[in-house]
């Protein structure tokens, strides 16, 4: 009597006992990281407060870049900024196909380019982002090449200093980088 006693106690605790699951393994694990020679990336986010807008960085560590700011995220986002207004900076994306990101409709992977600064018309206002998001679908596997160019100085002085910020999955990646003259360009390359 005592054994059954014993086992029922054991098997009530046990059902009361919660054991956590294992986290989740990255779907989007990175496999490989490349840059222009000279350009570090940082992949550790310190929070420095509330997220700021315009500045493609993820202030508050939450793992999502300039959010709340009109902006479009997704386990994939990839987002430049400048603080100089008249210069023109590109942030152009190519999928694992060698797909472009544009503007009009999702690339073959997925990739939308929901902004373009400054602008024709300067509807940036002065607030230079570029953003390139996974709009729908999964990720696809493979190399996602980023290169940021400096297209036209304008009225701007060089060096332009740009921040780009890459979210792939749950991982932060940053580099601030320095483009001297016009045709100017860093890139980076992520395998998933």
């Amino acid at each position: 009597m005592a054994h059954w006693a014993l086992v029922t106690a054991i098997s009530v605790l046990c059902s009361c006992l919660e054991v956590p699951k294992p986290p989740p393994k990255d779907a989007l694990d990175v496999k490989d990281v490349a840059t222009s020679d000279g350009v570090e990336l940082d992949t550790i986010c310190v929070p420095s407060g509330v997220e700021m807008c315009f500045d493609a960085f993820d202030n508050n560590c939450n793992g999502v870049i300039d959010e709340g700011c009109g902006l479009h995220t997704g386990v994939l986002q990839f987002t430049i900024a400048w603080q100089q207004a008249t210069a023109d900076v590109d942030l152009n994306v190519n999928g694992p196909d060698g797909d472009l990101a544009r503007f009009d409709k999702p690339n073959e992977s997925g990739l939308l380019k929901d902004r373009d600064c400054p602008g024709a018309d300067r509807q940036c206002y002065g607030q230079n982002v570029e953003n390139v998001f996974l709009s729908e679908g999964r990720p696809r596997r493979g190399r996602y090449r980023v290169v940021v160019r400096l297209e036209e100085l304008h009225d701007s002085t060089a060096p332009i200093k740009v921040r780009l910020s890459a979210r792939i999955g749950q991982r932060h990646f940053s580099s601030l980088i320095t483009l001297e003259e016009r045709n100017d360009q860093r890139e980076f390359e992520f395998t998933l």
